[in-house]
């Protein structure tokens, strides 16, 4: 099953890197892309996949401090209020066990 789900996604990515290198060579008239500290000439497919990949970074980065970041904070939270727990558990149950032994 494991083969069928490899030969699937190796399929889809041959598909979207020829459908890459067909848009590239298609679209590489040089366009102007002005940015903050000056300008350059760059073929406009280099300035898309430029683009999309900020936006990838940008993202990832957005989705770690607002998604991943609370939620292992949280964890440790709880990790520590069951670790306390289990403490007081056990302690319990050792001051609870001779009285059980005496019966």
């Amino acid at each position: 099953m494991s083969w069928i789900k490899y030969g699937l996604s190796s399929i889809v990515l041959l598909a979207v890197l020829v459908v890459g290198l067909e848009f590239a060579v298609v679209n590489s008239e040089p366009v102007a892309v002005n940015y903050f500290l000056g300008s350059a000439t760059l073929p406009l497919a280099l300035v898309l996949v430029a683009a999309f990949t900020a936006g990838v970074v940008v993202t990832a980065l957005i989705s770690l401090l607002l998604i991943v970041l609370p939620l292992r904070w949280r964890l440790g939270r709880l990790q520590r209020t069951l670790h306390t727990q289990q403490g007081e558990l056990a302690a319990l149950r050792r001051k609870l066990q001779p009285d059980s032994q005496q019966a």
